[in-house]
Order: C-alpha cells, then sequence, then structure tokens
C-alpha cells in the first residue's frame, strides 16, 4: 500500500539495517546549488509568512511567543525551540512547502523552521544560514530516500527532525563526531505521525513539521549537554521502528548527489497529489469556459496514492486541500486553488461542495505502474449536453522536470507577502532568494516582521 499524499514508497528497496552509516557533511557546496537553494528558501519563506495568517498559527503564537528570539514573518519572539516550532507550523499550514519525490516528502520546512530558529539566536550571517539550510536539506533527505516509510504513516515530522538537526549543527560548527552524536540522538526524536489524519480533517497534519524542526533542535541540545542517542540509531528507527526497510546502499550513494536540485515547488495551496487533476482542468479551462451547472460528472483515473485523496465531501479546510473533488471543483467554482480556496466559508460553500459531489476518483493500476518514471492523471468532462471533453496529463507543473519559471515563483512570493508587508514585498523576495548577500541574519528578521 501507498500512504495517501506520499507516493515515494516506490523509490526506496528493502534491506537489513546496516550497524552504522558513514556521515558526509560539510562538503563544498557548488555555486548552482547554492543558487538553487536560495530560490527553495524564498520558497518556503513564501509558505512561512502567509501560514502566519492562519487563525490556528496565530492563537499559538500569542500563547507561546513570549519572549526570545524573532520570529521570521510574525512580530513576536519565543525561545528558539519554540520558535522552530511555529516556524515549521506555519510553513506547512497553507500547504505551500516544496517537496523531493526521491526523498519522499518535504525536506525544506524542516531544516528550514530549525535552521531559522538557531539563525536568530546567535545572528550568523545569510551564507551561515544558506549553507546550514542546504546541509539540513541534504541530511534528512539521504535519510528520506534510503528508509521505507511505513504505509500509514506521513513523511511530515519523520526523517525532517535529522534535517533539522543538521541544520542547527552547521550553524553551531560542529564537526562530524559531534554532528555524529546529535544525528544519532535526533533520530529518536522523529514522530509517529497518521497520513489519513489530514483526509479526515485532522490538522494535527499541520504540526508535524514543526514538532520535528523542535525535536532537532532539541537534539543538538541535548548532545552537547551530554545525553546520548542510540548509536547507529538512524537505520534501526527509520528502517525498523518508523519504517520497514533500510536501503544501505542508498543512504551512501546520497552523499554523492544534491537532493536540492530534485526539489518540487507549488503554485497552489493544496497537497501535490491533488494537482495533476488541477493541471487537467486548467488545460480544459484555458479551452473553453466550464460552468459548473452544466457539469454532469467529472471522472478521475491516476496512480494509487493520489486515488486515495477521493473525499467529495471535506470536513475542514485541510480536508478539502487533500481532496480531489474539491480541488477540481473550487477551480472551476472560485477561479483559483490559492489560500483562500480552502478557508472554512469556501470549505462549506454549497455551489462547490454540489460540484465535488460530481467528482469521483479511481485508482488504475496501470497507471500506478508507470511510476516512478511517470505520475499520470487522465481526467474526463461530461457535460449536461452529451460533450465529452478529455484530458491526461504527466507529471505536474513545477516538478524537477518541468519547473516554474522564476517569475512565477516570484509571483507566488508576492501573493503569499504582500497582505502583511504591501510593496516590501520586492525587497524581501531579493533578501530571500539571494541570502549570501545579507551580511547578517538579523538584518533578514528586521526585514520580515510585520
Amino acid at each position: 500500500m501507498y500512504s495517501p499524499c506520499n507516493p515515494f514508497q516506490s523509490f526506496r528497496v528493502l534491506r537489513a539495517p546496516p550497524a552504522k552509516v558513514s556521515l558526509t557533511l560539510m562538503r563544498p557546496i557548488p555555486d548552482h546549488v547554492r543558487d538553487h537553494a536560495g530560490l527553495i528558501l524564498a520558497d518556503t519563506l513564501a509558505a512561512i509568512v502567509a501560514g502566519h495568517r492562519e487563525a490556528e498559527v496565530r492563537a499559538l503564537a500569542a500563547r507561546h511567543a513570549t519572549g526570545g528570539v524573532a520570529l521570521l514573518g510574525a512580530a513576536a519572539a519565543a525561545p528558539p525551540p519554540m520558535a522552530a516550532f511555529l516556524t515549521g507550523l506555519a510553513g506547512t499550514a497553507a500547504e505551500l512547502d516544496e517537496g523531493n519525490y526521491p526523498a519522499g516528502g518535504h525536506p525544506a520546512i524542516h531544516a528550514i523552521a530549525a535552521a531559522l530558529a538557531e539563525a536568530a539566536a546567535r545572528d550568523c550571517s545569510g551564507a551561515a544560514l544558506l549553507t546550514a539550510c542546504i546541509e539540513g536539506y541534504e541530511a534528512g533527505s539521504r535519510v528520506g530516500h534510503a528508509m521505507r516509510l511505513r504505509p500509514a504513516a506521513h513523511p511530515h515530522g519523520t526523517w525532517g527532525v535529522i534535517g533539522a538537526a543538521a541544520a542547527v549543527a552547521s550553524l553551531r560548527g560542529q564537526d562530524p563526531a559531534a554532528t555524529r552524536r546529535a544525528l544519532d540522538l535526533a533520530a529518536s526524536l522523529g514522530l509517529a505521525t497518521s497520513a489519513s489524519a489530514s483526509l479526515r480533517g485532522g490538522s494535527v497534519r499541520n504540526v508535524y513539521a514543526g514538532a520535528a524542526a523542535q525535536n532537532g533542535l532539541l537534539a543538538v541540545d541535548l548532545a552537547e549537554a551530554g545525553i546520548t542517542g542510540e548509536p547507529g540509531g538512524i537505520p534501526v528507527v527509520f528502517g525498523q521502528v518508523i519504517g520497514e526497510g533500510w536501503d544501505a546502499a542508498a543512504y551512501e550513494a546520497g552523499a554523492s548527489r544534491w537532493f536540492i536540485l530534485e526539489s518540487f515547488l507549488k503554485l497552489h495551496s493544496c497537497c501535490r497529489e491533488t494537482q495533476g487533476a488541477l493541471e487537467a482542468i486548467e488545460l480544459l479551462l484555458a479551452e473553453a469556459p466550464i460552468a459548473p451547472a452544466a457539469v454532469e460528472a467529472i471522472e478521475v483515473e491516476t496512480f494509487h496514492s493520489a486515488s486515495l485523496l477521493s473525499e467529495r465531501a471535506p470536513v475542514a479546510p485541510i480536508a478539502g486541500r487533500f481532496s480531489i473533488p474539491f480541488t477540481v471543483a473550487t477551480r472551476i467554482v472560485s477561479g483559483g486553488a490559492w489560500i483562500e480556496a480552502f478557508a472554512p466559508a469556501a470549505i462549506a460553500d454549497p455551489a462547490t461542495r454540489a460540484l465535488a459531489a460530481k467528482v469521483t476518483v479511481r485508482h488504475d493500476p496501470a497507471l500506478t505502474a508507470r511510476q516512478p518514471a511517470e505520475r499520470v492523471c487522465r481526467l474526463l468532462l461530461r457535460l449536461a449536453d452529451g460533450t465529452e471533453r478529455r484530458r491526461e496529463v504527466i507529471g505536474t507543473p513545477g516538478d524537477p522536470d518541468r519547473p516554474h519559471p522564476e517569475a512565477a515563483l516570484r509571483e507566488k512570493f508576492r501573493r503569499a507577502a504582500e497582505p502583511g508587508f504591501g510593496t516590501r514585498w520586492a525587497e524581501l523576495w531579493e533578501m530571500a532568494r539571494h541570502p549570501d548577500r545579507v551580511a547578517q541574519a538579523s538584518a533578514l528578521f528586521a526585514a520580515f516582521r510585520p
């Protein structure tokens, strides 16, 4: 079985865990990797500032941001572990953060949330912050690529704790031995997450990344205090406890690749697995308008993990973001799939719900067999006058082989930042996009204070 919104399990091979794993961090980072990482950082900061406007995030910040280090995107401060938590929560609240197919999840938000909290505490350079984000991204991704997550688990909050700890260790200038100790300890601080929570309306899913970022930072603190983790615990925890297997060869090979270059980025505020059907609708709409009242039925055929996102009557905003029927319906009715399309009022909209009830989603085993090389979605639109319109899409815009133009990502950043920062959004984009040019992290946090 595949987990909802987690098609990545097909990338991994089951093998017995080795006694230990080698650790390769602090390798030279090529300029083109740093440049792409700047784009990932800017995109993640867009997700964070948008998430800070969500009611639940504001409520938790009001309760727990009682002083400490600055929160990026909020007029508040919190102790570093809580800052990491609140940043990770904000970064996933609007379902806008990046992801990585080979890694099997969303490495950036876990590493970046922890790195931002640590950077605020020590006021490092923007270059050091970017280096830490890259090292955290790579460390977490290597583990995600090597493990096979249990089918019922969601990838958020699991191996991301490794990326968070690695990012913090980087900013503290730890040597490989100290970093290993911190990562061994972090391995035991990941979460047991539920993939079905979001489908059933449980916004606890948004907490997973924040908790892992917090625990990753704490892991480095604990290791420095003398608390020890399980020696060689990474393949044990992620291969046998949270996961079902460990591919030692894949882990070792991961040291020679840059996972961050294989990221995917989203322009819509919904689960990646909804966006094949969403693109098919976009293509049909580009040909001719679709009147909701004229729709007789919409039939979607896709691979297994995407087919699980089939709820036609979502009970909460997060369930709408993880529903192909609702995502397709809200695009047709409201004209978009941005943050407001999944607000509580939008989820309850009668016209959208009526159209979503006409959308069926089916699994086609032949399409699942085409993974991981191809991620296929077929959509059939039936109109009341008997007209049928079809589209098949392979992959999704923003995938590594179909990257968004940088101008589109800049526009996404504007949409996320402008409501809180007005015309300053363009200045913020430049700082986030090119952190190597930022002398001190304090300037970044000051600029991103509403």
